[in-house]
């Protein structure tokens, strides 16, 4: 969905319920997992310093508004909302503090941490609103959006904390994000071979077909992009591998046999060169860490809210 589809969506919102404080509410009602993985890459971090860098790298994922700042001075902390070209709407500004101040609350277990909001639009008619939103009076006409805290605030531990689950989480924050930098033509051509892999019938020749050029141009797009057909198609084997690896009840011949191979043992060694261990290993690593993440999602559930609305990204 693009920006503007998404600004006209929560326009057409406001108009029909007759709440112009509806962004308001719909930020402070979304809670870490809304973000998917970059939420649960955040619930993991050490502290809240640490939680808004994650957000920082990775916030493309969820969404091309605007980037976030860090500003820290003696006593105060400033989260900034720093706009890229295209709509610079008060909308995009009310959900992004308010959900920030949402997260940073659940993620550290404070539900009454207040922060100073500051935005550049003029004070509205319901600028009362805005201090049950953030615990303080906000700030109008200011030269930045931003949030404002004690610096203190930086170092509160998160609830959930954990160094290996955050770096597993990161890893796979990091592959999205790649994945999110693309080329066209390579976003193409992976989305075609995902779409080929269960038919059998894949060549560089039938996505070239496809779409409509010569497999020699393909080729060389896909070099220029420092990628080729058979890198992507071992990188969309491992992932169909390691997506079928992660239910128990298939079996790892049965693995074999659903990517094409007429035997387990070839498929044991390309799955060994693409993730230095064999499947089973790999699928007993899979289930610890998820069982670690069901844990660390299921102690959050007590701060889950009922209202939902926002942009979001699958894993």
């Amino acid at each position: 969905m693009s920006a503007q589809a998404w600004l006209a969506l929560y326009e057409d919102a406001i108009e029909l319920t007759g709440d112009a404080a509806l962004p308001l509410r719909v930020g402070a009602a979304i809670q870490p997992s809304d973000y998917s993985v970059l939420g649960f890459a955040a619930m993991s971090c050490i502290n809240i310093e640490q939680a808004i860098a994650v957000m920082q790298r990775y916030e493309r994922l969820i969404q091309e508004v605007n980037a976030t700042g860090l500003s820290v001075t003696e006593e105060c902390a400033e989260v900034q909302w720093l706009p890229y070209l295209g709509p610079v709407s008060p909308i995009f500004m009310q959900l992004a503090l308010a959900s920030w101040a949402a997260v940073a609350r659940q993620l550290t277990g404070r539900p009454q941490q207040t922060f100073e909001a500051h935005f550049t639009f003029p004070r509205p008619v319901n600028a009362e609103v805005y201090r049950e939103i953030f615990g303080q009076p906000a700030r109008f006409s200011q030269p930045m959006t931003k949030l404002v805290f004690e610096r203190a605030f930086l170092e509160q531990a998160v609830l959930f904390g954990d160094a290996a689950t955050n770096q597993i989480l990161l890893q796979k924050a990091e592959e999205q994000l790649r994945r999110a930098e693309e080329s066209d033509i390579v976003c193409s051509v992976r989305q075609r071979i995902a779409a080929s892999l269960a038919s059998g019938k894949l060549s560089v020749e039938t996505v070239a077909d496809e779409l409509q050029m010569s497999p020699r141009k393909l080729q060389q797009l896909l070099t220029n992009q420092g990628s080729s057909f058979r890198k992507l198609l071992h990188e969309a084997l491992f992932q169909r591998a390691k997506d079928y690896l992660a239910d128990p009840a298939i079996r790892v011949s049965e693995v074999a046999f659903l990517l094409g191979y007429s035997e387990q043992s070839p498929f044991q060694t390309a799955f060994k060169n693409w993730a230095g261990i064999t499947p089973g290993a790999w699928r007993r690593m899979t289930l610890e860490s998820r069982a670690v993440h069901d844990d660390l999602l299921s102690r959050a559930a007590p701060c889950t809210l009922s209202a939902r609305g926002h942009l979001l990204t699958d894993v």
